[in-house]
């Protein structure tokens, strides 16, 4: 995501369309996705300083045994969430890839197109290249929030509970993080960056053809 001040000009992507609304989706998109990103990093920001205050307020350690049966079961448990997360993301990939590639080839305008149907295939893109943008607040808006728990929640844990406590806490909000990360991959349909990509080779198929005929 690109950040911009007031006194920043607007860095529109190559891959969006150049007409008036395209660009006013993309700054509004723009918009949000800065917003969700300070949300997040505020929310992170917050996250840090109640597990210091909370870490402030213990006066003393009570070191709690746990048991290496349950390390090694939160530990498993992390394993196949990374492994859930690395296959859901490889499944996903796959199947948005795909599509994506299809809906860029849709979404070209061709010389061949009525000025509805152009529009209609131009606003595709923007939606696409919009919908990208704001995606990636989201995901980095995560990420902080996620690692600022997991770091407050071991570390808090460790100086009240001791460090076999911290090594259960730091498996099992890995595990946490990364089921996470597998549902929010799986909600993704189309591959934005493929798609763009698909579209411009279609874009320069056209202008290639155009200029033979």
């Amino acid at each position: 995501t690109k950040f911009h001040d007031k006194t920043t000009p607007m860095v529109y992507p190559d891959a969006l369309p150049k007409d008036p609304i395209s660009k006013a989706m993309f700054r509004t998109s723009n918009q949000i996705s800065q917003l969700t990103l300070s949300a997040c990093e505020m929310g992170a920001s917050k996250i840090d300083a109640y597990g210091q205050k909370k870490k402030e307020s213990v006066t003393e350690t009570k070191e709690v045994k746990v048991g290496k049966a349950a390390i090694m079961l939160a530990k498993g448990t992390r394993s196949v969430s990374k492994k859930t997360a690395d296959v859901t993301g490889k499944i996903s990939d796959g199947i948005s890839n795909a599509l994506g590639g299809k809906v860029g080839r849709i979404a070209t305008p061709k010389d061949s197109d009525t000025l509805l149907k152009k529009k209609g295939r131009t606003l595709l893109v923007a939606s696409a290249v919009s919908y990208g943008e704001i995606e990636s607040g989201a995901t980095g808006g995560y990420e902080a929030m996620v690692k600022a728990a997991q770091e407050q929640a071991t570390s808090f844990v460790a100086k009240k509970y001791g460090e076999d406590a911290a090594e259960l806490a730091r498996h099992t909000a890995g595990a946490a993080a990364n089921f996470g990360r597998a549902a929010l991959t799986a909600k993704r349909v189309v591959n934005v960056k493929k798609m763009v990509k698909s579209s411009a080779k279609r874009r320069a198929k056209e202008v290639v053809k155009n200029a033979v005929s």
